[in-house]
């Protein structure tokens, strides 16, 4: 048997994480406004990179895993 190393996610400064007191309705609200404001973000999931598919899109999709925030 191995064992593993786990590191814990990298987050951006900004955006809160759910162990320092933050909602995950937060989270994804950060990350849904850092995506409207620059045109992409990382993907709360798996810390892909986010965008949106073309202008004007609803939508932000990650390139990794499909996640959707709107």
């Amino acid at each position: 048997m191995t064992t593993g190393l786990l590191e814990r996610p990298r987050l951006l400064p900004d955006r809160p994480a759910l162990d320092g007191g933050g909602t995950l309705e937060e989270l994804l609200s950060a990350a849904l406004s850092e995506a409207r404001a620059n045109g992409s973000t990382e993907c709360p999931v798996c810390h892909a990179r986010m965008a949106f598919a073309r202008a004007g899109a609803r939508e932000a999709e990650c390139s990794d895993c499909g996640s959707r925030l709107s």
